[in-house]
């Protein structure tokens, strides 16, 4: 393994292409914020790359998000990678790892994870759609662009959400970063709500998004307006309008059964699982950083 530079980018890029349904967040953090160090970005989100290769071509990347996340496409990998795995990443801060079930499994073993004192550790299915097939519900409520003066309800909607399906502490960390998050999303213009009678019945928005394929995430509807399909209808009229600027294709996970039913409803199909493993508070990977790879 070896940690990449810009020059290494166009091979990236071209390595995750034809992966992007499994390597979305890895693909939209490249491309909205770049590598970190190498640029001098220090947005949470800006990443720091290894790079594993087989006769010169490109067979496996791993990605650390300044934030504290490891997202990675690495279909390839095999227990042989797993000391040099940890010599890149040991005494890096962790929040979490998400990806394909079966490489996040290596990665968690490279890694030692200490998976048992996870906040939440879990494989959720996989859903893929072709939006030519997507199914607008009938229903009522308009979709429209998040407000500035939405954000203090979504703020509260986004953590009660991230304490319900990620198992996270309710903290003025978490409060921070839920609402960092809702800001970053309004400004690129990826963060909706469905309004009903001029009430905001819903939330929804596109977690990682490139020209073609975009991730749903966020989507919440309170617990006392559930059951009447406010969620899916946000999904769909979102994902309808992002068909008419280009986008052809969506993926995301579904949290529970009751979510999972939704999304088939207006047309996703799965396509395999995805785990997510979470601490609240981080950990430390190692004791220092004195094993990195450079």
């Amino acid at each position: 393994m070896h940690r990449a530079t810009t020059a290494d980018l166009p091979a990236v890029e071209a390595f995750l292409a034809p992966r992007v349904a499994t390597s979305m967040f890895l693909s939209g953090n490249l491309r909205d914020f770049g590598l970190g160090r190498d640029q001098g970005n220090d947005h949470p989100k800006s990443m720091v790359l290894w790079l594993s290769e087989t006769a010169g071509e490109i067979t496996g990347v791993i990605g650390y998000a300044a934030a504290g996340y490891v997202v990675f496409e690495v279909p390839a990998l095999t227990p042989a990678q797993y000391p040099a795995i940890r010599k890149a990443l040991y005494g890096r801060k962790l929040l979490g790892l998400n990806g394909a079930v079966d490489q996040a499994d290596h990665l968690a073993a490279a890694l030692d994870l200490p998976c048992h004192n996870a906040v939440m550790d879990e494989v959720e299915p996989h859903y893929h759609l072709r939006l030519g097939d997507l199914t607008l519900p009938a229903g009522a409520g308009q979709l429209r662009p998040a407000g500035a003066q939405d954000l203090p309800l979504l703020a509260q909607w986004r953590m009660a959400s991230e304490m319900e399906i990620l198992c996270a502490r309710d903290t003025a960390e978490n409060r921070s970063r839920a609402l960092m998050s809702l800001q970053e999303l309004r400004a690129a213009d990826r963060l909706r709500v469905l309004e009903r009678a001029g009430a905001v019945v819903a939330m929804t928005n596109f977690n990682a998004a490139l020209p073609a394929i975009v991730q749903v995430g966020g989507v919440y509807t309170p617990p006392e307006l559930r059951g009447q399909g406010y969620a899916r209808r946000a999904v769909a009229l979102h994902l309808a309008e992002a068909q008419l600027g280009g986008v052809n294709e969506a993926i995301l996970f579904a949290a529970n059964r009751a979510a999972a039913r939704a999304y088939e409803a207006i047309g996703f199909k799965q396509i395999g699982g995805y785990r997510i493993v979470n601490f609240d508070p981080g950990i430390t990977l190692g004791e220092s950083k004195a094993g990195e790879l450079t």
